[in-house]
């Protein structure tokens, strides 16, 4: 089931109301009333749907276009990011859905203090299905913010730890999440709360592999390809210069513009010009400013940097963007891949121009040259785009990339629509082919499916996929 809402795209699987309906059945809950039943499971949606809805609303203030989903295990909001948010933002969108649903508890739960106010003990005559769902309203949006609040990933309020101690502490972070969870699981379980005793169980489990695998981040994302650097920078100011990426990394704003300043004044005080070192150091403060939202301050700080060198095609697309000029953004966007840029950095900024501004074709083709380096998800949200805007042989490209990666049915089948929408039928048959020997089965939603019209005839979609 998916719908769009407030400009945010929703979809809700199937296990979201399985769940809904495990969780509010059964006596030990006090839902067997089926009468109760029925206002627990809209309530939950409704509940969790404005948790969703406070990340969603974090997240666009920066210019980013968020999507829900609701799944057996709650809720997730994810985004495509093309510029960077700061540690601080992003502390801020994790508390926002926490924060969302407890507005919504304060009030419900002020409406219905008026009431009984108003009229003690009777809530103005409200019949005792519409008393129960508003306290229900209260309840489930307290516990599952507080709930979410426990700082366990992939919790809100792991994401709340994990901004808050920054990417060189990752381990330090899953080290904490995972004895918490351990703590959290074993508690739940000896309290007969198996499916919260589970999540913990799950989490704990997660956070020991991250535990294993991460490493901290020693720079800043936000680089330019390596350039050819002054053969005798001075070991001092490349020392700071690092310093200062990094402490653009912990989000130390004040110690990056401190560091670059020394790097300003000790170049200034060296017998050899040194213009690298100062475009570098402008340029770790125009990043400092862009980060914290300020672009008028970096492209001010970009200035003066181009007075020593060109500044990095990121940092100037960042900078424009910013400042609401998209177009010459994707000038220098464009220039950049030109010369073999395809940092995430250049090649995100530019496909978001692409599909604002509706050339999805070329959007797509961008996305497609480097394929290898998106994500699954990201390569079948850029399919999604293309089939949606009519670039049905790029939608087709797109999801037979990722139909190469992850060998997953569907992305075989959803190369086959777009195909077939294409006019590309022996190519769409065989991707039809291959998503059956994957394991795809739903032969009714292939002979049901608009898209594969044109390969009902002459029983071509049979011989592939029997009649259901």
């Amino acid at each position: 089931m998916s719908f769009r809402l407030f400009g945010v795209n929703v979809d809700i699987q199937m296990g979201f109301w399985i769940n809904a309906l495990l969780l509010g059945w059964g006596p030990s809950n006090g839902f067997s009333d089926l009468r109760m039943l029925a206002l627990w499971i809209p309530i939950v949606l409704i509940s969790i749907l404005v948790h969703e809805y406070g990340h969603a609303l974090a997240i666009a203030r920066h210019g980013i276009e968020p999507e829900i989903a609701l799944h057996w295990m709650g809720g997730s909001t994810t985004w495509r990011q093309t510029l960077p948010i700061s540690r601080g933002h992003r502390v801020l969108i994790s508390l926002a859905g926490p924060v969302a649903g407890f507005v919504l508890a304060g009030l419900v739960y002020g409406f219905t203090y008026g009431l009984a106010r108003l009229a003690p003990g009777t809530y103005l005559g409200l019949p005792t299905l519409a008393r129960f769902a508003l306290e229900l309203i209260v309840i489930v949006n307290l516990y599952w913010g507080v709930f979410n609040l426990i700082p366990v990933l992939p919790l809100d309020g792991g994401h709340v730890l994990e901004h808050a101690l920054g990417p060189k502490r990752i381990r330090l972070t899953a080290s904490i999440s995972l004895g918490i969870a351990v703590l959290c699981a074993a508690a739940f379980f000896y309290g007969k709360y198996y499916f919260a005793a589970f999540i913990f169980a799950l989490s704990a489990f997660q956070s020991y592999q991250r535990l294993r695998t991460e490493e901290p981040v020693d720079d800043i994302t936000p680089r330019r390809a390596p350039p050819p650097r002054e053969p005798q920078m001075p070991a001092e100011l490349a020392t700071k210069l690092r310093s200062a990426r990094r402490a653009l990394v912990d989000d130390d704003y004040a110690q990056a513009a401190g560091l670059a300043n020394d790097v300003l004044r000790l170049a200034d005080e060296i017998d050899e010009p040194a213009p690298r070192a100062k475009l570098e150091a402008y340029e770790v403060l125009a990043w400092a400013a862009q980060i914290r939202g300020d672009s008028a301050e970096a492209a001010r700080w970009v200035k003066v940097a181009q007075q020593h060198g060109t500044p990095d095609a990121a940092l100037l697309a960042a900078v424009l963007i910013g400042n609401g000029n998209p177009r010459e953004a994707r000038k220098i966007l464009e220039n950049a891949r030109s010369t073999g840029d395809d940092r995430k950095e250049i090649v995100g900024p530019l496909i978001q121009i692409l599909i604002a501004e509706g050339d999805v074709a070329r959007a797509s083709a961008v996305a497609f040259d480097i394929v290898e380096s998106l994500s699954d998800d990201d390569t079948r949200k850029m399919g999604e785009i293309a089939f949606d805007a009519r670039s049905y042989d790029w939608a087709g490209r797109l999801f037979e990339a990722v139909f190469a990666r992850s060998g997953a049915a569907d992305d075989a089948y959803e190369a086959a629509r777009a195909y077939t929408a294409d006019g590309a039928h022996d190519r769409a048959l065989d991707l039809l082919a291959r998503a059956v020997s994957a394991g795809f089965s739903d032969r009714a939603r292939a002979w049901s499916d608009a898209a594969l019209e044109p390969l009902r005839a002459g029983h071509k979609l049979e011989a592939v996929v029997p009649r259901p």
